[in-house]
């Protein structure tokens, strides 16, 4: 019986498959916005071009009459499309003398550097289709009370709340988003409670800064000179392909290819009524 035996091929394919697993991991941690929507990935299966996410109005409630049948209803079922349409890379040609005089873990350095931004990118499309509230009555893209300053005030958080409040949503299930300018504005409303102040056993997300009339507040660059608030329910997101590296050796520039990649769709669900949007164009 021969020996056997462990080369580069064997040692190389269990070192990717451990990136892979560790970045996937860091893509959810780098991410802001990944925890606050809903995720369809389980649905996503070998083959699929898109998963379907069903939809149902509700019934109306009557009253009995004796010895009068009751008219039966029905529900129509309709669907919201997510669509693996986004598949993003970042990749590096990295020569083996960079790696091997660099002072610092080059290639691992730089494979992290790509997880953050591919993280971001994901932010970037949750919040493209969060910006998609519904504009129908009532219309769920407001502009801020305060037209001359365009600051954001306790009124234009009351009014994301009643919108909410009005398709049964709970706000405090809900998230409300801004950039580091509005959260500055935020700061000189009484009611925002800072997330210091929560108490040990209320947890804090990534990027949460503290609570105001139910919603938990995060901060994120990419939400600029607007505000979102959005119910889980009102995103869904669906990985087809996780966050995967890949290396092939490049032997006309003694060098590594490195691809790290990832394939997902977005989309704002149940026609926007689960998310409001103010800003000052609306």
């Amino acid at each position: 019986m021969s020996d056997a035996l462990v080369g580069v091929t064997e040692i190389n394919s269990a070192s990717l498959a451990d990136i892979s697993s560790a970045m996937q991991s860091y893509l959810q941690q780098a991410s802001l916005l990944i925890p606050t929507v809903s995720d369809y990935s389980a649905f996503a299966v070998k083959g699929a071009k898109s998963v379907d996410i069903p939809r149902m109005g509700g019934s109306t409630v009557g009253d009995k009459s004796e010895n009068t049948a009751e008219s039966a209803q029905t529900i129509t079922v309709a669907a919201d499309t997510i669509t693996f349409e986004k598949h993003k890379v970042v990749q590096y040609l990295i020569e083996e003398i960079a790696e091997n005089q660099a002072r610092v873990a080059y290639t691992s350095e730089v494979l992290m550097r790509a997880a953050k931004d591919i993280a971001r990118q994901v932010d970037q499309d949750i919040i493209v289709e969060l910006k998609l509230a519904s504009s129908s009555a009532p219309d769920h893209q407001l502009v801020f009370v305060d037209t001359s300053t365009d600051k954001i005030a306790r009124a234009d958080v009351l009014a994301a709340r009643a919108l909410l409040q009005a398709q049964y949503i709970d706000p405090r299930e809900c998230y409300m988003g801004i950039g580091p300018e509005k959260e500055a504005e935020l700061l000189n409303i009484d009611d925002f409670i800072h997330a210091e102040k929560y108490g040990s056993n209320m947890p804090i997300m990534n990027g949460e800064v503290g609570r105001i009339y139910g919603f938990k507040v995060i901060v994120h660059n990419d939400f600029s000179d607007f505000a979102c608030f959005w119910h889980p329910t009102s995103v869904g997101l669906a990985f087809q392909r996780g966050m995967t590296v890949q290396s092939q050796p490049d032997l006309a520039n003694l060098a590594t290819r490195w691809s790290v990649d990832t394939r997902y769709g977005v989309e704002v669900l149940d026609s926007g009524k689960r998310c409001v949007l103010i800003d000052s164009t609306n």
